[in-house]
């Protein structure tokens, strides 16, 4: 898809929009010095998230044969086009990266090549055009949740061909936690990290049935401060039927032992298997 590549710059007019060459380029090990010294004054979320996509940018760059610090808002536009037509990630991931860009510029003393109104535009047509092409997550609704309880324990299918099935104990397991993952996701309206970075320790089981989840760290919560979440009966109930019995327990283990992505790859399963069909994903808690 074309992404407005012509509001970018025209040539004869770069001299008002481009910043002016530097006088010496930085070097490889001057640009890593220069992240070092950025990733102490950031949050560890940030850090690796700025690390992975400056990895990237300087990745495609040295594909095209061209520095990545400084770039011109024309190469960074260019980028930004690629990573939305080629990748496919969100819109979010795409401001990511030009974040990562414009940060560590800034931490460089170069001038901010994503502060430019070419670039401001390739950006908004990205999140007109790709934005519009991402489907929203189903919600997870109390009548979606019944019909995953109702399902979770049948005997899936382990083969495409459907020959083979789960064993009853294997399917029995398997249908508990996804009861006790989709609940939590609902009730508390966790994210994926969320869910997978939970443990036992952070998990308390209140006599009524109801739980308070510690969540440690969160995407809204940089700092890592924390927040306690109020969890209902019958999500309470459903981490206790998941929760392994005297000496059992290890309060360091993740509740859950899957990963973010895994997460997603349940929840859609298990909406699959309720007959709610396609659409929903680790966000459906949240909607």
């Amino acid at each position: 898809m074309a992404l407005h590549h012509s509001l970018l710059p025209a040539p004869q007019d770069a001299g008002q929009h481009l910043p002016p060459a530097p006088a010496a380029s930085l070097t490889s090990s001057d640009i890593e010095r220069i992240r070092a010294s950025l990733d102490q004054s950031t949050s560890d979320n940030t850090r690796k998230s700025y690390a992975s996509a400056w990895a990237s940018f300087q990745a495609w760059t040295r594909a095209r044969g061209t520095l990545a610090m400084p770039a011109s808002p024309a190469l960074v536009a260019a980028y930004l086009t690629h990573v939305a037509e080629e990748r496919r990630v969100s819109v979010a991931t795409i401001r990511l990266h030009k974040a990562a860009i414009a940060a560590l510029h800034k931490a460089a003393g170069q001038q901010d090549p994503t502060d430019n109104e070419g670039v401001k535009r390739v950006m908004h047509g990205i999140s007109r055009s790709h934005g519009k092409a991402q489907r929203q997550a189903k919600p997870l609704t109390a009548e979606a949740l019944a019909a995953v309880k109702a399902t979770a324990k049948s005997r899936r299918p382990v083969r495409h061909d459907g020959s083979r099935r789960e064993s009853a104990e294997k399917a029995s397991l398997r249908g508990r936690v996804d009861v006790a993952l989709l609940s939590i996701l609902r009730d508390g309206l966790m994210r994926r990290s969320e869910a997978a970075a939970l443990t036992w320790a952070d998990v308390e089981l209140r006599d009524n049935g109801t739980a308070l989840l510690q969540v440690k760290r969160s995407k809204t919560d940089p700092e890592g401060e924390g927040i306690v979440l109020y969890i209902g009966k019958e999500a309470g109930e459903a981490l206790r039927a998941i929760r392994p019995a005297g000496e059992m327990l290890d309060l360091k283990a993740p509740v859950f032992e899957l990963s973010p992505r895994q997460i997603g790859r349940r929840v859609q399963a298990a909406a699959k298997a309720a007959g709610l069909g396609d659409g929903f994903t680790g966000h459906s808690g949240r909607v």
